[in-house]
Parts: C-alpha cells; structure tokens; sequence
C-alpha cells in the first residue's frame, strides 16, 4: 500500500535548490511530500491513473533497461570522482512536464538518487509525486516489462 512521506533528512544543495537540512520545518519552508509504491503499485498507477515514469538514472544505465514508456533525465551523474549533480536536471523535466500538476512516478536503481530527485521536484512545485520504492532493480527483479 503506497505511503505518503515527507522528506526531512539533511542533504546538501543540488541543482541550485536546497535541501532540507534538519528534521524541523519552518513556516517559511513547504516540507515536500510524495508516496511510496511498490512496483506493481507503480505499474497499476502508469496503466490506469494516467501517471508518467520519470527515471533518473545514468543513461547508460537507462539503455540497458527501463520501464516500458519511461523518460530518462539524470539527476546525478556518475564519474571517477563519484556523483556530480546533474545542473540541468530540473530545466529538462521542466521541458517534459511543465505542468506543475503532472502525476510522476520517479525511480532509479534502487530508490536513493528517486528520492534526491523528488526533493528537487518539490521544492519546484510539482505536487503529486510517487517514489518507485526499490528502484527498477526492483521493478525488473518482479518481473514487470522491461525495454532497451
């Protein structure tokens, strides 16, 4: 059954937007909120509720499977020094999903760099966000459709 939860932990800033740096929130501050699903909740959503699959996964990453109709815009990059944030990352989703409304299922590989993404979202304004709760790994693990 899908969760709402908020995202409180400390993190650094990412893509010209701060994250929440303690547990607390002020008045000035909207605590972002989004829903966990479990990939055959997730599924259900994308078939029958009219959501979107925004992967935040590498490319490389994506090419080698993702969910049938998904959209790959990273939200980190991954180099020898380890993650760099994507600067472009809320720009592209923006261009793909202007509407601040859009139903958004978000997933990676394992559900970490989803979470990173859907705080960014947020704080943006997007309002009906889903964590793909254990990534695609997840997703493909149950056997859910996979492309390349």
């Amino acid at each position: 059954m899908m969760q709402l939860r908020s995202l409180a932990r400390a993190r650094p800033t990412f893509a010209g937007i701060s994250f929440r740096q303690s547990r607390s929130i002020s008045a000035s501050r909207v605590m972002a909120v989004h829903k966990d699903a479990l990939p055959q909740e997730a599924q259900q959503l994308l078939k029958g509720e009219g959501y979107k699959y925004l992967d935040v996964r590498t490319t490389e990453e994506f090419a080698a499977g993702h969910a049938p109709s998904s959209v790959n815009v990273p939200v980190v990059f991954l180099g020898s020094g380890g993650m760099s944030p994507n600067p472009a990352f809320l720009a592209e989703v923006e261009k793909l999903f202007p509407s601040r409304a859009e139903s958004l299922v978000v997933g990676c590989k394992s559900g970490r760099r989803s979470l990173m993404a859907i705080d960014v979202l947020a704080q943006a304004g997007y309002v009906d966000l889903v964590n793909l709760t254990g990534g695609f790994d997840l997703w493909a693990g149950q056997g859910l459709p996979v492309e390349k």
